[in-house]
């Protein structure tokens, strides 16, 4: 087994994970430019495409299958700049019902849905987690940064019914200016 599919063979997040809704951000992240970028309503792929200007990029890490999972690991950046990690999380079932979500490849998961009809969204769910959390984990050795907790939002999408989740892991160098 690969390290990437190590990181993803456990849940995203411990059970214990305390999740919040959006409203509660204020009281937890004193942090205003952070705080914008973690309420960004819709496809956050736009946001961080039109703030990284031409130096954007996003890589997709890795598709693998863990247990009864699909996942895909992709990073975004503003040149060598990480901005954001995040994590999809397909259960068999899904990917049964919706096999296009194994194949999606470069195109951002976003575009991927708008393309798709019948799709939902859930509202976001915010929880700043450690190293404990296998996401944060996967997200701070792909940064290449030390220990830290960092905040990670949450969403679980639907595709005529099928759910699945992301996880969305917010990298500290995200929003920062160009030099």
């Amino acid at each position: 087994m690969n390290d990437m599919a190590a990181s993803a063979d456990a849940p995203a997040a411990p059970a214990s994970a305390l999740w919040l809704p959006g409203t509660a951000l204020n009281c937890y992240e004193g942090n205003a430019g952070l705080r914008s970028w973690l309420l960004t309503p819709g496809l956050l792929t736009q946001r961080i495409r039109d703030a990284a200007g031409a130096g954007f990029g996003m890589q997709v890490l890795g598709e693998f299958a863990v247990g009864t999972e699909h996942v895909r690991e992709i990073r975004m950046s503003r040149g060598a700049d990480l901005w954001l990690f995040a994590q999809t999380r397909v259960p068999a079932a899904t990917l049964a019902a919706q096999p296009w979500l194994a194949r999606i490849g470069a195109t951002p998961l976003g575009e991927a849905l708008a393309a798709r009809s019948g799709v939902t969204r859930s509202e976001f769910a915010y929880s700043r987690l450690y190293q404990d959390a296998p996401v944060v984990r996967r997200a701070l050795e792909v940064a290449g940064l030390a220990p830290q907790p960092l905040w990670v939002r949450r969403s679980v999408f639907g595709v005529e019914g099928s759910p699945f989740e992301l996880f969305e892991v917010f990298l500290p160098d995200i929003g920062t200016p160009e030099p």
